[in-house]
């Protein structure tokens, strides 16, 4: 749908007359009159599940993790540069926004609550109402749950195909190719040498191995609120909600949930550059190099435990 207004939203000098409206500008003005007009209503907003079924949540993540996530050291450089950029400047485009918010949550298994403070504390445009209702979306308990999850490595395909902007905020990793700089654990042992880093030392290893298993954990928590709830189920397996006392309304409810499963239907795939299979990831030479420098570290190890 376009829309027309005499109000130009910026200068256009060949074009005089009546501009198009930016069609995501007028939305965001949407999104942030409803976020107020939700937390008027719902003065919880910022501390309380809307679905207050999910308050019994079980979350796993632990205090280190979180950390982690907010120091930009969780080893996925796409999210460590989003996070390092919100220390550095107070700010994070609105895509990186959803990017680590869904490493957060779905991955790391952590209350949307922690980055709902987090953001409150370290952005410069911290508003609590679009914060608490776009966290609560992220973390399942909102009235309109995001039907997408990002992947904190395949998320790059979009906004960061050629590795510039993790260059830009992760220094360490500048000299990886594109096919490496979001996945450097992937790299070839010589291409990392090449490019000094070692991972552990000039940059962090990955906090999660299985990105799969784990945002399958996080799923079963949430299929176990639904599971413990059943009244709040309705038919097609959306959930209900209590707009004001005996008035019921059904909420958007993400596909997976609703069909009661474990098994991904929204989800993010690679594109060829990140793709693994359609790499050599470990060639003789890479795996030689490999070994080498886990001797040298099992070596490093015992002469410290020597000292010590």
């Amino acid at each position: 749908r376009r829309e027309k207004t005499d109000q130009k939203l910026w200068e256009e000098e060949q074009h005089p007359g009546p501009a198009r409206a930016n069609g995501t500008f007028l939305r965001r003005f949407v999104w942030r009159d409803l976020s107020y007009w939700f937390l008027f209503e719902f003065p919880t907003l910022p501390t309380m599940s809307m679905r207050t079924q999910y308050e019994s949540q079980v979350w796993t993540g632990t205090d280190g993790q979180l950390k982690r996530w907010q120091r930009g050291s969780t080893g996925f450089p796409l999210v460590d540069a989003a996070m390092r950029q919100l220390w550095a400047t107070g700010w994070m485009p609105n895509y990186l926004r959803h990017v680590v918010a869904q490493t957060l949550v779905e991955y790391l298994d952590i209350t949307w609550k922690e980055g709902l403070k987090w953001f409150d504390w370290t952005l410069v445009d911290a508003d609590v109402a679009i914060n608490s209702f776009m966290w609560q979306n992220g973390g399942h308990s909102g009235l309109d749950q995001w039907n997408f999850v990002m992947h904190p490595v395949f998320a790059a395909k979009t906004c960061d195909p050629t590795g510039d902007y993790v260059r830009r905020w992760l220094p360490e990793l500048r000299h990886l190719p594109p096919e490496y700089i979001h996945c450097p654990w992937e790299a070839p042992q010589r291409l990392l040498l090449g490019a000094n880093v070692i991972l552990g030392r000039t940059y962090h290893e990955q906090l999660l191995e299985d990105l799969d298993k784990a945002r399958r954990e996080h799923t079963r928590h949430v299929l176990k609120v639904r599971h413990d709830h059943p009244q709040l189920i309705a038919k097609g397996g959306n959930e209900w909600f209590e707009a004001r006392p005996g008035q019921w309304v059904t909420l958007i409810t993400r596909e997976d949930f609703r069909q009661n499963t474990e098994v991904f239907i929204t989800r993010q795939t690679a594109d060829d550059p990140r793709h693994a299979k359609r790499r050599q990831l470990q060639d003789p030479l890479s795996l030689v190099i490999g070994d080498c420098t886990k001797q040298y570290d099992r070596a490093r190890a015992i002469e410290d435990r020597d000292v010590l």
